[in-house]
């Protein structure tokens, strides 16, 4: 099996497997910068959420964040409180159930540290440079 048939399996299953990558220290020692996190759908009563770790969408970071669910501040509204292992307090908005995307089923440490690499400018550099060293000579030669 190639490289492409390989990138096209990991593309395929990440639409079909819901994942994301732990980018911060806030849930640590139970997620460390870079751990993989798989997740499902929230499902069940308000109540199920309690004390699981998920990851709801921050409008007002426009970033998907992963923190435990602490409370209910509105249980008629399912309107969760959330706060990372790490954090002093709690995060500083109750965050609607609509809001949450999913509940963290299991980890995979460290195998998201690859992708959380691509998102710096030094590694953009790097990508740059390695494609204008490798790529574009193997490109020229082939011809």
């Amino acid at each position: 099996m190639d490289l492409g048939h390989v990138l096209m399996i990991v593309l395929a299953l990440s639409f079909v497997i819901p994942w994301a990558v732990v980018s911060s220290y806030s849930m640590e020692p139970t997620l460390e910068v870079g751990d993989l996190v798989v997740m499902i759908p929230p499902s069940g009563s308000c109540q199920s959420l309690l004390g699981h770790v998920a990851i709801y969408y921050s409008p007002q970071f426009s970033d998907y964040i992963v923190h435990r669910v602490m409370s209910i501040e509105n249980s008629q509204g399912c309107t969760y409180v959330f706060k990372g292992d790490a954090n002093l307090g709690p995060d500083p908005y109750p965050v609607p159930r609509f809001d949450v995307v999913g509940v963290v089923q299991f980890v995979m440490p460290q195998l998201g540290l690859l992708s959380l690499s691509y998102r710096t400018y030094t590694a953009l550099l790097y990508i740059l440079g390695l494609i204008i060293l490798v790529v574009v000579p193997a490109y020229i030669l082939d011809k």
